[in-house]
C-alpha cells in the first residue's frame, strides 16, 4: 500500500501531532513499507489468523 506524503500529512494531523516537514518523506516510506509488509502476511497467513480465538486482555488486578 503506497501513502504520499499529503496522506501521512492528513493522519498526524487527525492524530495531533507536531511533525516537522523535513520528516515527512522518511514517515511515508517507513509506513508504506510497514504497509506493505502487513498486506503480504495477510495475503500469506490471512485464513490462519482469521482462525485464531482473539485472546481478550486480562489486568492482573481486574475483578471477575
Amino acid at each position: 500500500m503506497e501513502l504520499s506524503i499529503d496522506d501521512i500529512r492528513l493522519l498526524t494531523r487527525m492524530q495531533g501531532l507536531n511533525i516537522p516537514e523535513e520528516d515527512f518523506e522518511s514517515i511515508e516510506i517507513r509506513f508504506s513499507t510497514w504497509l506493505s509488509a502487513m498486506e503480504q502476511i495477510e495475503a500469506e497467513l490471512g485464513p490462519q489468523i482469521n482462525a485464531a480465538e482473539p485472546i481478550p486482555p486480562v489486568f492482573p488486578r481486574e475483578e471477575f
